[in-house]
């Protein structure tokens, strides 16, 4: 199997994870999840945000088309969203796609540079925090921290985040300085790949090395959970510009797999 596909569906499933049953998305965003093959697709149509509609896993076991397309956009619809972010990578998108895309209504959200690393024994960051696996018992405060650092106040979306912790797959990380949680960090694992998630760090306690430490942290267990590969994705940053995180990830170890950017569809 090809990298990126391996990637593909890591991320596919790690999709179809968000609306598993257990957790919080039916009661509070009124998400449901559909497969189509190889494409998970999941709606929130309660999600002020618009960030939780969202598929994946096109043209893994069939080519991109327009009736592809439209039969997940129909579900979307259906389930009563108005927007919604299809995750395909470049390399599989179909010859015709600005078409396709015109029809529908779909636009492109901005660009990520996805970045992956063999997942092995690695020597840990230095950092002065302490890094812990975390439970329900401080799921909320890792909330919190994210949606401070993102602002992105919403009941919603902090729900779900609390929830990571018993999410299938999931193990939520905290880096505290004492009893002070100061950055978050998440690890999803399927089929051999850690998906890393969730980075995020108390704006007074950036620059000392904690997503560094959550980094290599995970790196060292998703090996140990049995995945051969790591990967994440951050922000492409313009020409002449930086992202200290995608900077932090390649000096880790990371190598850039593909720049990756979101197809967002908006009902007219």
């Amino acid at each position: 199997m090809e990298l990126i596909e391996r990637v593909e569906r890591a991320e596919a499933e790690l999709v179809w994870s968000l609306g598993h049953d257990s957790g919080p998305g039916s009661a509070v965003l009124g998400m449901t999840r559909r497969r189509f093959g190889s494409v998970v697709a999941v709606a929130a149509p309660r999600d002020t945000l618009s960030f939780w509609s969202q598929a994946a896993g096109f043209g893994l076991d069939g080519p991109v088309t327009s009736a592809v397309i439209g039969e997940v956009l129909d579900y979307f619809k259906a389930a009563g969203c108005t927007t919604a972010k299809l995750h395909i990578a470049p390399s599989l998108l179909p010859s015709d796609w600005d078409e396709i895309a015109t029809s529908y209504g779909i636009t492109p959200g901005p660009t990520d540079v996805q970045v992956v690393r063999r997942a092995e024994p690695v020597e840990q960051a230095v950092t002065d925090f302490h890094i812990e696996q975390i439970g329900s018992r401080h799921a909320d405060q890792w909330a919190q921290l994210q949606v401070d650092a993102y602002r992105m106040d919403d009941d919603g979306f902090r729900t779900m985040l609390a929830a990571y912790p018993d999410w299938p797959g999931m193990t939520a990380y905290a880096a505290w300085d004492g009893d002070t949680m100061v950055g978050t960090a998440s690890l999803h694992v399927v089929d051999g790949v850690g998906r890393l998630r969730s980075g995020a760090t108390r704006p007074e306690y950036r620059g000392r090395g904690a997503q560094s430490a959550l980094l290599t942290r995970r790196i060292a267990d998703a090996f140990a959970q049995g995945c051969d590969l790591v990967t994440t994705g951050s922000f492409k940053p313009e020409p002449g510009g930086h992202n200290p995180s995608l900077a932090n990830m390649l000096r880790q170890g990371f190598e850039i797999l593909t720049d990756r950017t979101p197809q967002i569809w908006r009902l007219p």
